[in-house]
């Protein structure tokens, strides 16, 4: 059935085909396309590189403010405290009077402590329930 129509449509079509004149065909620069690929690339690629030069400047101030007393996550999921600061070693308590060296590249998230308005409105949620 869809093909009987589609035999209609072209027989309908013909005669006007016929007396129209034939369009031209544009043909195109293959080297405006491989310039246009190219420079899409480019761009995605700097954009790329730019949100990761971001993320690892941010993550280097994280770890230049880690000072004495600074309460951290280690990337093995361990929270402790910084006791001592050295180069590239951080001394982290983890329990009373147990220490452990870490790199620096151990050290996944500072913790910070919430405001107290916050930690109360927390308290209150948590009280409804």
């Amino acid at each position: 059935m869809f093909n009987a129509i589609l035999a209609t449509a072209a027989k309908a079509a013909a005669p006007a085909a016929q007396g129209a004149a034939p369009a031209q065909q544009t043909q195109t620069n293959p080297m405006g396309m491989l310039l246009l690929m190219g420079g899409a690339f480019i761009l995605m690629f700097w954009m790329m590189s730019r949100s990761n030069k971001k993320q690892q400047q941010k993550r280097e101030e994280l770890l230049d403010s880690i000072t004495k007393g600074t309460e951290v996550m280690l990337a093995s999921g361990i929270y402790g405290t910084v006791s001592a600061v050295q180069d590239k070693i951080f001394t982290v308590e983890i329990a009373d009077k147990v220490f452990v060296k870490v790199n620096r590249a151990g050290i996944h998230d500072v913790i910070r402590p919430e405001a107290p308005a916050a930690a109360e409105e927390k308290k209150e949620e948590k009280a409804d329930k």
